[in-house]
């Protein structure tokens, strides 16, 4: 079924692609060496959500973008695994793609997740997981595309900085406005001295992913930033931004909030093989089962897709 429900927004912020100075890096010395040292305040402060899950099992059906994803990153579509994962604080479940074998680690990715507030989680589409030697992410159309090893180091804060990336790109702020391209984000990161660490100043998109971090603890941990860092006033300006900008916006950075009222839709199911078309024989092959039906229900709104990657320039935890 197709949401009856839509947002409109202006031509304009749905055409909206990616300025060149998005991507130009800043100049601004690091705080610290990375953020590794919130990632255990966030994990102690943001709590779970309960979920359950089903799992696609051999069907021979796919969310196309996690094919795409996979198959760029020189997987197989027939090596993922997918799962509908439903939370307790949404009515719609959440299509998630995992490699063979990521499989094992399904369980922490998708409690990972459920600490996303729902209000920020709305702005998620799929988590693809895909095997790498290191630990790196990027956002693709709202797509969390997570590249993990089998010793499981990805963490929360990997998800967060990601999930930051759609709340930027895809419209979640007030009146759809992108926060790393607006006047008021350059007029407060000129009056900062420092940016939060050196990936920060890989260009303005990834500082406002990293500060959005910040800002989430900042917001739901005890203390807040400035009780665990003394230089905390050095970049000041740039995380109380986004915390002024989600607050706005319906604090999407904090827990709670109800259950959800809007959702990026989830991309169109293919073939594991990508036929179009074929004979009985050839779906028997394939062991094609029914198409599974992945479309919002109709009290959701459909948020519209902005179709920006982070691909290229986000190599998060490189």
């Amino acid at each position: 079924m197709l949401s009856k429900i839509t947002i409109s927004l202006s031509l304009a912020i749905l055409a909206a692609s990616v300025h060149a100075d998005e991507w130009a890096k800043l100049d601004k010395p690091p705080l610290a060496d990375n953020l590794d040292y919130l990632a255990q305040g966030l994990l102690d402060n943001y709590p779970t959500v309960h979920s359950s899950l089903d799992a696609w099992g051999n069907n021979g059906w796919i969310p196309q973008e996690c094919k795409t994803a996979a198959e760029q990153a020189q997987h197989s579509a027939f090596d993922i695994n997918t799962y509908e994962v439903h939370y307790d604080d949404c009515q719609q479940s959440w299509v998630m793609c995992f490699h063979k074998d990521l499989d094992g680690e399904k369980d922490r990715i998708i409690d990972l997740v459920s600490r996303l507030p729902v209000r920020s989680r709305e702005y998620v589409k799929h988590i693809i997981l895909l095997p790498d030697t290191g630990v790196h992410a990027y956002n693709d159309q709202g797509n969390l595309v997570v590249f993990d090893t089998t010793s499981s180091s990805v963490g929360f804060e990997v998800f967060l900085h990601e999930t930051g990336h759609s709340l930027d790109l895809q419209h979640a702020y007030v009146d759809g406005a992108q926060l790393s391209t607006s006047q008021n984000w350059l007029d407060n990161y000129n009056q900062d001295p420092k940016v939060p660490d050196p990936y920060s100043a890989t260009d303005a998109l990834e500082d406002v992913a990293q500060n959005t971090v910040v800002a989430a603890y900042n917001v739901q941990v005890p203390g807040s930033f400035s009780a665990l860092e003394p230089g905390w006033q050095d970049i000041f300006h740039q995380y109380a931004t986004v915390q002024t900008w989600q607050r706005d916006a319906g604090n999407l950075l904090v827990p709670g909030g109800g259950d959800c009222r809007s959702r990026l839709p989830n991309s169109e199911t293919v073939r594991q093989d990508g036929s179009s078309g074929g004979s009985k024989k050839m779906m028997a092959r394939a062991k094609l089962a029914k198409k599974p039906d992945t479309s919002l229900s109709d009290d959701l709104v459909a948020l519209p897709v902005n179709k920006v990657s982070t691909k290229n320039n986000c190599k998060f935890g490189q």
